[in-house]
């Protein structure tokens, strides 16, 4: 599969301006209060994989290949159970999500939108959820970009999208945060936690499986990879304009000119 079409929007997104800005808890705050809808979202992408390459339904019927149901299971269990920072009372698992909500009150970041959310997703569903007012325009537009893939992408475009617009460009980004944020370990255990752990799965574990699955869902199928290759850069350029909308809420001295998205 060829991926050489790739170099530059990941180069972009790489280099996108907010990783080197986040540099006081103000900042923190800001860039939390609207990625939290990221975090949460991406498992609804993973969910969607898993219906359709592992189905879950009963009653149960085998997947007819043990690799991918391995590979989906394995997601699914360690982004819904991994095991948190505190330790105090033993192991204890918590969803990444969650890790990333205590990360948020640990700062002082508000989590009051996505708690009503959250709310109003269990009585109204997605529809009801999503004209939210309290939800950040950043958030509210990168999720429409979402969930119009899950609801209308194939299989193998929800696999690219997960695999090359998530999996692979995850451990770049946070790495790039860890990097030139000036938000210390001391200030942010859970955040650094939470960064720390996703670079490490992501960049060792899932990214490498997710191509693989990638690979054999085109294998032989050129049409297929080209939609592929579509979709992976359609992902990556929402995650740049997503960065950029959301540096639009960073203090004003961050200048016009540090937006990354292509102009047209």
């Amino acid at each position: 599969m060829n991926l050489d079409s790739l170099s530059d929007p990941k180069n972009r997104l790489e280099n996108h301006p907010i990783f080197s800005r986040i540099n006081t808890v103000g900042e923190l705050k800001v860039f939390m209060e609207c990625h939290v809808f990221a975090v949460w979202d991406f498992m609804s992408l993973l969910k969607k994989l898993q219906q359709d390459l592992v189905p879950t339904g009963s009653p149960w019927v085998p997947c007819g290949d043990g690799n991918v149901a391995r590979f989906v299971n394995e997601i699914v269990m360690e982004e819904e159970s991994d095991e948190t920072l505190d330790k105090t009372e033993g192991v204890r698992y918590s969803s990444h999500f969650e890790i990333y909500l205590e990360a948020m009150k640990e700062v002082g970041a508000s989590t009051k939108a996505m708690d009503e959310f959250l709310s109003v997703l269990g009585k109204q569903g997605l529809d009801g959820a999503l004209t939210l007012p309290e939800i950040p325009p950043s958030s509210k537009t990168f999720m429409g970009h979402t969930f119009e893939l899950i609801e209308r992408g194939k299989t193998h475009e929800v696999a690219a999208s997960f695999a090359i617009g998530r999996e692979s460009i995850v451990p770049l980004m946070f790495k790039r945060i860890l990097e030139d944020s000036e938000i210390s370990n001391e200030q942010a255990p859970v955040f650094h936690y939470y960064l720390e752990r996703h670079t490490h799965l992501d960049e060792e574990h899932h990214g490498p499986m997710a191509l693989r699955l990638l690979e054999n869902l085109c294998k032989d199928k050129p049409t297929v990879e080209n939609e592929i290759v579509q979709q992976a850069i359609a992902s990556i350029e929402a995650r740049i304009r997503f960065w950029d909308e959301v540096l639009e809420g960073f203090p004003s001295e961050v200048k016009a000119e540090e937006m990354v998205s292509p102009l047209g």
